[in-house]
C-alpha cells in the first residue's frame, strides 16, 4: 500500500483523554518556557559582566554580580516551577 493510503493517514495526532489539552496546560507550558528563559539570561548576564570586568575591578564586584545572577536564577526557577506544577 502506498504512503498516502488509508491506514497511513489514520496515524494522525489525536490527544490523549487521560490529559487533556487545556488553558492551564497551556499557561503552565508558557510559564515553563519564560521561566527557563528568565534563569538563563540572568546567568548569561553575570558571566558576561564579570568577564568584561578589568581584573582590579573584579574583587570589588563579586557579591553585586553574584546576588543579582542568583536573583534571576531563584526567580526564573520558581516561574518554572510553577510551570511545571500548571502543566
Amino acid at each position: 500500500m502506498s504512503l498516502l493510503g488509508g491506514t497511513a493517514l489514520a496515524a494522525v495526532f489525536t490527544p490523549n483523554p487521560d490529559h487533556s489539552s487545556t488553558w492551564s496546560g497551556f499557561f503552565g507550558f508558557l510559564a515553563l518556557a519564560i521561566g527557563c528563559a528568565i534563569a538563563l539570561i540572568g546567568l548569561y548576564a553575570a558571566i558576561s559582566t564579570w568577564r568584561g570586568l578589568e581584573p582590579s575591578r573584579r574583587r570589588g564586584q563579586v557579591l553585586p554580580v553574584t546576588l543579582t545572577g542568583g536573583c534571576f536564577l531563584v526567580v526564573g526557577l520558581a516561574v518554572a516551577a510553577l510551570g511545571v506544577w500548571l502543566f
